[in-house]
């Protein structure tokens, strides 16, 4: 495939250095040494254009047939080509005599020509039988529903999937989503042009669960939002848990937590020190240090004020951590937390 790939190359630039080597000696004259040099470079110039143009068409004719590679090709750019050829072909030939332009305007009219009958789906077999022009209606009807995709994607903010993927769980963290909540949801779902599920007021399908809706805030953090669109979205979680008038203790304790991971984010892009809760379970006994270590098998245990105790984490907020802390009192084991300072510039990477 590749002594064929540089045959063809081959072919094709001796092919091109007699079409040049032609268009040279007519317009030769009484040229400078200067001006043949000049001219010199265009013709190397031409040959490199259609040498570059069999390459990008070589690229994508293998795959002509795939609907995907037709529909990624955007079929109103691939005909601007002829409107932008056609003039500076006619302008090359009758008024400026310009071949060596005239003939880089060919390539590119054939590029244009290639690549709308591949942008059509013209080659696809699912679209067999159909006519060209009911193929060119379907693709630019494709592309006007797509053709603001980039223009969003530039205008709403880094992670805005996963900020109303946020705001979706929040919602249904006391399980109960009020219409307040949804309204708040679908104003930024639409502003930002993101579908969201149709959501209804009442008992949600699915309860939140807080473990994994911090596993989320965690994930759009590590994306590295701007930290202005982080603080935002600490006024948007408050906005959210107080959208119907009555902020739950689950509500309070994931709006708490979240702050304080917003907040660990920012200062770690800034630099400084910020106090986080750690949680400790302080083993009394053999057979609650062997419970513990079949419960947490990833923990070690440390030495730490005089005893020995696992180190389940830390967290921003004392409620949560508080919360944590009678989940395991609750299976009998003694645990407590303890205020710490961490500073955010040893935990960036």
């Amino acid at each position: 495939m590749y002594k064929h790939n540089r045959k063809t190359l081959f072919v094709l630039s001796v092919t091109c250095f007699f079409m040049v080597s032609t268009l040279h000696a007519s317009q030769e004259g009484e040229l400078s040494l200067f001006e043949k040099f000049i001219s010199v470079l265009v013709s190397g110039a031409l040959i490199f254009s259609v040498i570059k143009g069999y390459l990008t068409v070589n690229k994508i004719w293998k795959r002509r047939k795939n609907e995907e590679v037709a529909n990624s090709i955007s079929i109103v750019a691939a005909m601007l080509g002829f409107a932008v050829g056609f003039p500076f072909l006619l302008n090359s030939l009758i008024i400026t005599n310009d071949y060596f332009s005239a003939a880089k305007s060919v390539v590119a009219l054939f590029l244009a020509s290639v690549f709308t009958l591949i942008g059509t789906g013209y080659f696809v077999d699912a679209n067999r039988g159909k006519s060209f022009f009911t193929l060119l209606g379907k693709a630019l009807k494709l592309e006007g529903s797509e053709s603001g995709d980039l223009l969003s994607d530039m205008l709403r903010p880094k992670g805005a999937r996963k900020i109303i993927d946020i705001l979706e769980k929040l919602a249904a963290i006391d399980d109960d989503i009020a219409q307040e909540e949804i309204d708040l949801i679908k104003q930024f779902s639409d502003k930002w042009g993101i579908p969201v599920p149709d959501l209804k007021p009442g008992k949600p399908e699915n309860v939140t669960n807080l473990v994994e809706l911090k596993a989320l805030v965690q994930s759009y953090l590590d994306e590295g939002p701007d930290t202005d669109v982080a603080e935002g979205l600490v006024d948007l979680i408050n906005l959210m848990a107080e959208a119907d008038d009555e902020v739950t203790e689950e509500e309070a304790m994931a709006v708490s937590e979240f702050t304080g991971m917003i907040a660990h984010y920012v200062s770690s892009e800034k630099g400084g020190e910020i106090e986080m809760y750690e949680v400790n379970i302080v083993p009394q006994g053999d057979e609650q240090m062997d419970a513990v270590r079949e419960l947490l098998p990833e923990l070690d245990i440390v030495k730490d004020r005089g005893g020995q105790v696992f180190k389940v984490g830390k967290y921003f907020s004392e409620d949560y951590a508080e919360a944590v802390c009678k989940k395991y009192i609750s299976l009998g084991l003694y645990s407590g937390t303890t205020k710490v300072k961490v500073n955010t510039d040893s935990t960036k990477e």
